[in-house]
């Protein structure tokens, strides 16, 4: 049963018009059509908010194209739509599936490199002049009062942060992963050393200057704290979640046994989404067992779902043509979830890094739900000490081949003898819904009109 929201009747706050307490102007860089995991933040909250008094208006960029027909978001010009019309035939041909398209080629590859070490703090600041200029007719019409943004990229927070400057109203900044104590790309920042100093400021600029910071676990809110003591107070945490309407949390798990292979799955990008991220550890950990013992070919399948480099396509050749493990290129969210409820242990792969994770990825809480064991490759960290806490599986580093090998045999054995499911999760999920997350950022939103509202000069 859901807290006492559940109860919410849907609709009810958009049927008065004397219930609702503001407009929302959600500045997302990520959203629909995109199919990254970052959407299903700002898409839930943009479901839910209506349901505690809040309009909302998403402005995100034109780059990708539209999301069908009634697509009503604001989309902000960004040169990145005219590049990818220059150089990928794919997207001239089928607008619709711009998003889903990659735009590679050497010639790309190579501007990509040069552009990602030079533009600050990264390939999307472009987006920002033409989006700022939405924002602010947005707010200075009326048809929004306040404004919610969400990193990545840093470039949406700078959108926000023009916005605010320029209009003086409310701003709620939400870091769905850390900025620069965790990065998404740490090669540039702590091998570019002004690179860090200047991002750095930029945070700061964004901390300081929003009236209340989100973050997604309590690692980055502390972080964030440490650095801006004095900001403390309007730091708060909003975990990822998972909607049971998109997850069927319910279905009994495959059967287990060792009439099959132990199926193991893994939905998302490795270094696509992170540089040092990579399915080397968990490739080369199925190849040891198979040395070691070629039964092991005929007790396993692993499924990769989503996009892989040429490298990591290159690393799992060997096992992809012997039927081990299976890779799927394009898979929508859907299809995703599909593949999720088909296997019999989720896969989760963090990179490895000397601090400790900041991070949990979405899909975490999304195989939480499904209740099935995760054996998850990370290192120390928020990864580690929610499965930990939960009980929900088992944690192996990342780059340690031997371990990963030694972590499967023992989740066959435990599959083949039937009590496989003593590692998966059964504790009571309530906190991380949808709709419960969105009714703590609607109340960080009643705080922050509140305290406008009682400003010197309103």
């Amino acid at each position: 049963m859901l807290p006492n929201i559940t109860q919410t009747v849907h609709g009810c706050y958009m049927d008065r018009e004397d219930s609702i307490k503001g407009t929302v102007l959600l500045v997302a860089y990520h959203y629909p059509p995109v199919r990254t995991t970052g959407t299903q933040r700002v898409t839930k909250f943009e479901r839910y908010l209506p349901e505690f008094g809040y309009r909302t208006s998403v402005l995100t960029t034109s780059a990708f194209g539209k999301e069908g027909t009634q697509d009503e978001a604001l989309r902000a010009w960004e040169p990145l739509g005219t590049y990818r019309w220059l150089f990928n035939s794919r997207t001239r041909r089928d607008r619709g599936a711009a998003a889903r398209l990659r735009t590679t080629s050497n010639l790309t590859s190579g501007w990509s490199r040069v552009l990602r070490r030079t533009l600050i703090p990264d390939a999307q600041i472009t987006w920002i002049p033409a989006a700022s200029a939405r924002a602010l007719s947005q707010l200075r019409t009326g048809a929004a009062n306040l404004i919610y943004s969400t990193y990545p990229p840093a470039s949406a927070h700078l959108v926000a942060l023009i916005a605010k400057q320029l209009s003086g109203a409310p701003w709620v900044a939400d870091f769905r992963d850390s900025w620069t104590t965790d990065p998404l790309d740490p090669d540039l920042l702590f091998h570019h050393p002004y690179r860090l100093q200047l991002e750095r400021k930029l945070e700061s600029a964004v901390v300081r200057t929003a009236d209340a910071i989100i973050t997604s676990t309590t690692v980055a809110a502390e972080c964030l704290k440490q650095a801006h003591p004095d900001c403390a107070e309007r730091i708060h945490v909003i975990t990822n979640g998972f909607d049971p309407e998109d997850v069927v949390d319910d279905t009994d798990p495959p059967a287990s046994g060792g009439a099959r292979p132990l199926h193991l799955v893994h939905t998302g990008s490795f270094s696509a989404s992170h540089p040092w991220r990579s399915p080397r550890g968990l490739l080369e950990g199925v190849r040891l067992l198979i040395e070691a013992d070629p039964v092991w070919s005929l007790r396993l399948k692993v499924t990769l779902v989503g996009h892989l480099t040429s490298a990591e396509a290159s690393d799992a050749a060997k096992l992809t043509s012997s039927g081990i493990v299976q890779t799927v290129e394009e898979a929508d969210r859907a299809e995703s979830l599909r593949f999720q409820q088909q296997g019999d242990v989720l896969l989760l792969v963090d990179h490895p890094r000397p601090w400790p994770a900041s991070n949990l990825p979405n899909k975490l809480f999304e195989y939480l739900a499904l209740k099935r064991p995760i054996l998850a490759l990370c290192t120390a960290g928020m990864v580690a000490d929610t499965i930990a806490e939960l009980k929900a599986g088992v944690c192996v580093a990342p780059d340690d081949p031997g371990a990963i090998a030694q972590a499967v045999e023992r989740l066959y054995h435990a599959f083949a003898s039937g009590t496989l499911q003593h590692h998966a999760c059964t504790a009571p999920l309530n906190r991380f819904h949808r709709r419960f997350l969105t009714q703590q950022l609607a109340q960080r939103f009643d705080e922050v009109l509140a305290r406008h509202q009682r400003a010197p000069g309103r």
